[in-house]
C-alpha cells in the first residue's frame, strides 16, 4: 500500500507566508497553474481513491488529481489545517507566534497544537490502511498537516519535524 500525499497547491496565503489556517481561500493564479501541472503529474500513479480536506484549496488540488484518474473522492475534515485561531491571516513571522508554531504541545490560542493534529490524522491513516489495505490512497491536505502525515510514517528529530516543509503542489509518497 502507498498513500500520495499532496499538499495543496498555492495560495495568495502561502505565497505571503500569511497563517492560513481554517480560513477558506481558493487557489492563487499560481495555484491554478501547479495543478494544471499536477493533474499531468498524477497520470503516472496508480491510485484507488483520494481523501481531501475540505477546504476549498485542497478541494481545487483534488479536482486537479481526480482529472487524472476517474477515482472516488472522499472529503474528511480531519484532513483540514491546524486551526491558527487568533493568529490566522497574519504573517507567519510573527516572533509572538513561534512559540506556538514550534511546539508539539502548545495551542495556538483559540486553536490547535501538533498535537490535536496528530489525535485526529493519525486515526484516519489508521483506518484508511485498513480499508484500503493492498491499494494506493491520495491525501491531499495542508503544510501542517503533511508535516503530521511524515511524522507517522517516519521517525524525525524535533529540528527535523519543523524543518520539513512540504511544497505545495507537491506528491511524497510513503509506502507501508
Amino acid at each position: 500500500m502507498k498513500f500520495y500525499v499532496i499538499r495543496h497547491c498555492s495560495t495568495a496565503y502561502s505565497e505571503q507566508k500569511i497563517y492560513c489556517g481554517a480560513t477558506d481561500i481558493p487557489l492563487s493564479e499560481l495555484g491554478r497553474r501547479e495543478a494544471e501541472a499536477l493533474t499531468d503529474i498524477m497520470r503516472q500513479y496508480e491510485f484507488d481513491a483520494v481523501v481531501s480536506s475540505p477546504l476549498l484549496r485542497a478541494r481545487q488540488t483534488a479536482d486537479a488529481v481526480l482529472r487524472a484518474k476517474d477515482v472516488p473522492l472522499w472529503i474528511d475534515p480531519r484532513l483540514g489545517e491546524r486551526r491558527f485561531g487568533i493568529f490566522e491571516e497574519t504573517s507567519v513571522d510573527r516572533p509572538d507566534g513561534k512559540i506556538f508554531r514550534y511546539s508539539l504541545a502548545n495551542r495556538f490560542p483559540g486553536g490547535e497544537s501538533y498535537l490535536d493534529v496528530a489525535a485526529r490524522v493519525y486515526p484516519l491513516l489508521d483506518e484508511l490502511k485498513e480499508q484500503y489495505a493492498g491499494r494506493n490512497v491520495v491525501l491531499v491536505s495542508h503544510g501542517s498537516v503533511c508535516r503530521t502525515i511524515r511524522s507517522y510514517f517516519t521517525d524525525m528529530t524535533d529540528a527535523e519535524f519543523y524543518g520539513f516543509t512540504h511544497p505545495n503542489g507537491a506528491v511524497l509518497e510513503y509506502g507501508l
